[in-house]
């Protein structure tokens, strides 16, 4: 990661948008509560007051980054998905974009994992992670509701018992991913999901 190489932001919008940047960056390299004021200050090439300015506090940063990363994920997703017309290459599209790979999405789901974790303890960071959990689970419903009126998934599967067991399935194989857990690559984890697609709402369509 870069430190105090880029152009100073013009507006308050862009200060707070390269702050929080910054600190959802630090915050999937090193984890929730290793992250300081002073780390996401020299990586904006700034001051800790100005990342107090916007900020009070060090909780305030590390919550928002988190529903920062979180937004911005979920607005690219939502765009490429929009792309593809076809049910069940869009519910396949969904599957690849899951999958954590090294990069950016690995990244995003060392968030998540965070998010998990501060949320089982801190009933404060429920509401919002209950939020973005009912959004995953209404794109996947939206989707297979899609490829039921296309014609191309099975119009007795329910879209709501799919979209709860198909996104409880791959945050369970996300993890095992992540964890090291034997046996379970990036590849076997989309072997299992397309395969859930195939049984779930594919075989047997008319």
């Amino acid at each position: 990661m870069t430190t105090g190489t880029k152009a100073e932001p013009r507006s308050d919008e862009d200060r707070r948008a390269r702050i929080l940047d910054a600190t959802w960056q630090l915050i999937a390299e090193r984890g929730f509560h290793a992250v300081r004021i002073a780390d996401i200050a020299k990586v904006c090439g700034t001051s800790t007051g100005t990342v107090h300015y916007y900020f009070p506090g060090k909780n305030d940063v590390l919550a928002e980054a988190l529903k920062y990363c979180v937004d911005r994920a979920f607005a690219r997703q939502s765009t490429q998905l929009r792309a593809v017309h076809n049910a069940h290459e869009r519910l396949l599209k969904l599957i690849d974009m899951q999958l954590p790979r090294v990069g950016q999405v690995r990244d995003e789901w060392a968030i998540w994992l965070q998010y998990w974790a501060e949320a089982t303890i801190r009933p404060e960071f429920r509401p919002a992670h209950n939020e973005y959990y009912a959004r995953w689970q209404e794109t996947v419903r939206r989707i297979v509701q899609r490829g039921q009126r296309q014609g191309i998934f099975r119009a007795d599967a329910d879209p709501h018992v799919v979209a709860l067991r198909l996104t409880a399935l791959t945050d369970g194989a996300a993890i095992q991913v992540l964890t090291g857990v034997p046996g379970m690559t990036i590849g076997t984890m989309r072997e299992l999901l397309v395969d859930f697609v195939h049984q779930e709402l594919v075989a047997g369509a008319r």
